[in-house]
């Protein structure tokens, strides 16, 4: 690793050598609880939304990860490096789903993702409060995240208004315990620029 990845990997406060125990148990907690309705944008969706909620009540994160921007979902920093891992040292198996479809030219098979089945359990590396949101989080989606702006608008929106690729910065709650709400003017501005530029 040269110098310039090293700096890299300090700015986002990631220590290679820990083996991020608590993202590996968050990833097999969720397996675990909705696993047939995971894939890979549900999962780190998930885990955004338990970390989110967890960072705005006590101010840090469950999996100790920061979170970027990409296609589809905000995605754990070492998310695919951890399944890797995962998968080699046999705490996960994935699998594609593939699903039989006809089409105009007969039926053919097509790659709807991938499933997740935990060959572990969960490992006890979380607090009670951790393990209350986390719970929490799987009880309210169930593996269904259409309803993510009904539950936790702002954190929808501090996703979504990141740029692609780019950091998702998350904020505690105020402290007068208002509950957050979406920003209309903040996204009116977000439209009119992805609009006109």
């Amino acid at each position: 690793m040269d110098k310039l990845e090293k700096n890299k990997m300090n700015d986002y406060h990631i220590d290679m050598n820990t083996g991020f125990p608590k993202l590996r148990a968050a990833i097999l907690f969720f397996i675990e609880k909705i696993p047939e309705k995971l894939n890979r944008v549900s999962l780190c969706k998930h885990l955004y939304y338990a970390d989110g909620h967890f960072f705005q009540k006590y101010s840090r994160l469950i999996t100790e990860i920061q979170y970027l921007h990409i296609e589809g979902s905000p995605q754990p920093v070492m998310f695919n490096e951890v399944m890797h891992t995962m998968v080699t040292e046999g705490d996960i198996e994935i699998t594609p789903l593939l699903v039989k479809e006809r089409g105009l030219t007969g039926s053919m098979i097509v790659l709807k993702g991938l499933t997740y089945k935990s060959k572990s359990s969960v490992p006890d590396v979380f607090t009670r409060e951790e393990l209350k949101v986390l719970n929490s989080v799987a009880m309210v989606f169930k593996g269904d995240l259409s309803l993510e702006t009904r539950y936790y608008p702002n954190l929808y929106q501090h996703y979504t208004q990141t740029g692609l690729y780019e950091m998702i910065t998350l904020l505690p709650l105020p402290d007068d315990g208002m509950r957050p709400h979406l920003s209309w003017k903040g996204w009116a501005n977000k439209i009119f620029k992805l609009m006109w530029q």
